[in-house]
């Protein structure tokens, strides 16, 4: 996917979820992007994408910490979970590719979880 496309889905993705605040493109090349997209403060999902190395990252981070996560690293998944944000998941559902939008929705009930939202 390109980095054009990565950002559009994020800006997207923004409008379309309540708990968003708004939209940061904090850094961008012709080959990455980096985007933030904040829930407050303190606290928002950061997307990465580097299409030259087939890498994408979506995490999920309150006060400077990941709480929650999902890459992608030449097409091959894992996940973050919340309750062990520095291990990685290879089980079938941590290996499943996710879209912004579904990681969003799980990022969601993290928040909730935790009371959050």
């Amino acid at each position: 996917m390109s980095v054009d496309l990565v950002e559009r889905d994020a800006w997207r993705a923004a409008a379309q979820w309540a708990f968003i605040q708004r939209v940061a493109t904090v850094d961008k090349t012709d080959v990455t992007v980096k985007l933030r997209l904040y829930v407050d403060v303190e606290c928002f999902v950061q997307v990465y994408a580097n299409a030259a190395k087939q890498l994408t990252s979506f995490t999920l981070v309150l006060n400077r910490s990941r709480i929650y996560g999902r890459d992608c690293e030449g097409g091959l998944w894992h996940r973050h979970p919340a309750d062990a944000p520095e291990q990685h998941d290879f089980t079938p559902d941590g290996q499943r590719a996710v879209t912004l939008d579904e990681f969003l929705r799980e990022a969601q009930q993290v928040l909730q979880d935790r009371g959050l939202l």
